[in-house]
């Protein structure tokens, strides 16, 4: 199954299910006979309106951002890398902050690494991005980057963890 297709699947039956248990609550609180199709109807039809808006929203989000080979992985809203670098935590934490977008993030030092958290925005609930120092050695350094989203129970990130990923990445990659 392609993963849109999977994704679309997702979100119709979260979307499906939690507007057919709102219909079955609000039923009952308003003292309303049980009726089936009518929960029938919000399952399926809020489901699918949602599953087709925020999906398709999502995907011209990741084709903005210039991901254009959609697989599994990249609609993860948990994303990963790891990055080999000659930058220690100090050099790379003052690269971060000369960034316009990651300078405006929390950032602190943590034991192993660094930590970043994004705020509240029209597009997410805000992430959580750590990068940590997996080896060092002669050649460098080595990172495993991840960032997740805040809120744990987020479907879809609209794209934002594998932007900050792979910005990053550049930023790191693109030293002069």
């Amino acid at each position: 199954m392609k993963p849109f297709t999977k994704l679309r699947l997702k979100v119709f039956l979260y979307a499906g299910f939690f507007f057919g248990i709102t219909t079955i609550g609000i039923d009952l609180v308003r003292g309303n006979d049980f009726i089936l199709w009518k929960v029938l109807f919000f399952v399926f039809i809020q489901g699918g309106l949602f599953s087709f808006l925020f999906v398709s929203l999502y995907k011209t989000e990741l084709n903005r951002i210039g991901i254009q080979d959609i697989t599994d992985d990249v609609i993860k809203v948990h994303q990963s890398r790891n990055i080999k670098t000659e930058f220690n935590r100090t050099d790379l934490m003052e690269r971060l902050k000369a960034d316009p977008a990651i300078g405006k993030m929390k950032m602190k030092e943590i034991e192993n690494g660094i930590q970043l958290k994004t705020g509240v925005t029209s597009k997410s609930w805000g992430e959580d991005i750590n990068i940590i120092l997996k080896s060092e050695n002669s050649n460098g350094f080595e990172y495993l980057v991840s960032s997740r989203p805040s809120f744990k129970l987020t479907v879809l990130d609209m794209g934002r963890n594998i932007e900050h990923i792979n910005r990053i990445e550049n930023l790191i990659r693109n030293h002069s």
